[in-house]
Order: C-alpha cells, then structure tokens, then sequence
C-alpha cells in the first residue's frame, strides 16, 4: 500500500480492527486515471551523443513537470529549469525509431515542484469529451497527452457528459468553448489552443495554490452499516492521489470521523470526490442523514 492506516483512537472493537485490515487489501481504480501517464514521456533523440541524451532527458522534463502542475509555466520555472532530470529518472530507453522513453519518479517530481513553488494537478482528472467537426483527432491526442488532460472524442450526434470541449471551424481555426461545473470559457485558435483552454481551466480549479503545502482535514460519513461499507470507504480515500494519510479518531453507529492529511484543502478535496459518486456531500442526500455529517458513502 502507497499510504498506511494508523490504530483507531477511539474504537477498538475486533470489528474495526478486521474492516482496517480488509481495506488494506482493497483497491479502487481512480476514475479518468487508468491510462493517464503522467510521468511517462517519449521525445526525440537528435543522436547518439551525451549531449543528445541531455537534451532529451531535460525536455521530458518539462513535458512532465507541465503535466504534473498543471501550469505551462512551470516549464520555464527557474528551479526546474537548474534542476538536474536524471535526478528524477526512475527508467529510460530507446525506442525502435529513436526517441528517448523516460520514466519519472512521482514522489521526486512533486518534491521539485514543491521547491519551485508549484501546485500539483492530481491524477483524478474529469474526462473531456471533445465535439470538433473537421478535427485532426491525432493532433488533439498529441496535445492533451502533452497537458495530461484524459480526452475522449463525440461521435456524430455530438458530445455529452460534464466536461466538453466544442469547436466550430472558422477558416483555418476554431472558435474553443469549454464547459465544467457549470461555467464556460472560450478561445479561438489552433487545436493546441483548444486543448490548452481546457488543461488551463480544470488545472485552475483542480490544482490550486494549496496543493504547495499538506494540510489536516476532518471528515465525518455515514453510511458505515456493514463492514464492506467502512473498509471501501477507506480504501476509496487512500486511492485518492491527494490523501496522504489516514487517522480513524471514532466510529458510532454508522458515521465514521477521519482525519486526512492531504495535498490541499478541504475545497479540493470536495472537488476532487464529486468526479466519482461514492463520496455524495450530504446537502444532495436529502433528508435522513445525522447532523454533523459531510458526505453519505454510497459503494
């Protein structure tokens, strides 16, 4: 397990003690990361000479550091730009047409951005569906895997879901529109502009200044009737890239009280819960939840 469970504060039953157990054995794929690779780039190689092999390894650099932040700043950010990337190489190797593969390591690229005064995008990224008619998918594809923004494309009768990205041809461009939790924003330009007006609007709302730091936050949920219940829950919380740890300080009846440490705030935890239905708030519940309870876990 990435993350260890600490001993309950307040409850000692066999019963909880047997749930915490199971949760360690559990794991919940996160919702839009499965095939997100954010620490995984290939660039080109000009030769075969250790300043080619430099060259490549500081451009995946940046490439993962833009991903990761979600910020295209971060590319030319002073630290990053001194930092030395075989540092944070976990694996390399040549492709069949001569491109440099490079693995980073998670951990030590957020420690870098933490010390280059960077936030951190986490991997739970909603899905944009992208409505472009007359588009070059493959040059979409090239620039969302370029910004880590998980993309699917409409089919004939147009996009659908939460997240969607509309382009109307005019010319030789495209008049963007991006829609997300209610708001829009738009753009005109290329296809990386498009990509880019939608990397840049969910980063802003998904990787904001409090990712710099780890913070303590309490949760009370309800819901915790069956021992399934309680162990998916917190196995559910640990899968989450932005918790780090998990306190249980008590359990009563069937609302369970945690103490997170997470790569945020509370808001961004909210945000980042609401992309998958297992964690509802308790204002969409309805009636019938204890008082003092913030979410319903729903397996």
């Amino acid at each position: 397990m990435r993350r260890a469970f600490r001993s309950l504060q307040q409850t000692r039953s066999a019963w909880a003690a047997l749930s915490l157990a199971l949760a360690c054995l559990l794991a919940w794929p996160a919702a839009g990361a499965a095939a997100l690779r954010l620490h995984e780039v290939t660039v080109p190689l000009a030769g075969k000479t250790e300043a080619d092999r430099a060259a490549a390894f500081s451009a995946a650099l940046r490439t993962v550091v833009v991903r990761v932040s979600g910020r295209r700043a971060a590319a030319t950010n002073r630290t990053v730009a001194a930092a030395d990337p075989t540092r944070h190489v976990q694996r390399y190797s040549t492709t069949a047409d001569g491109q440099l593969k490079v693995g980073f390591d998670g951990r030590s690229i957020e420690q870098l951005l933490q010390q280059a005064g960077l936030p951190v995008w986490p991997r739970e990224r909603p899905v944009t569906t992208i409505d472009a008619a007359e588009s070059d998918r493959s040059e979409l594809q090239r620039a969302a895997d370029a910004r880590g923004l998980p993309v699917a494309f409409a089919g004939g009768a147009g996009g659908g879901g939460a997240t969607v990205l509309a382009g109307r041809r005019v010319g030789a461009q495209y008049e963007w529109t991006f829609r997300h939790a209610g708001e829009a924003v738009t753009a005109t330009g290329t296809a990386e502009t498009g990509v880019d007006l939608a990397a840049d609007t969910l980063a802003a709302r998904y990787a904001p200044e409090s990712t710099r730091s780890t913070n303590a936050v309490t949760i009370r949920v309800a819901g915790m009737q069956r021992l399934d219940a309680y162990s998916g829950l917190l196995a559910y919380l640990d899968s989450l890239s932005l918790v780090r740890s998990i306190d249980v300080e008590s359990l009563e009846r069937d609302v369970v009280q945690l103490r997170l440490a997470v790569r945020g705030d509370r808001t961004l935890l909210d945000r980042i819960v609401a992309l998958d239905t297992r964690l509802q708030a308790v204002a969409e519940t309805g009636d019938g939840t204890p008082a003092g309870v913030d979410f319903l876990y729903v397996p």
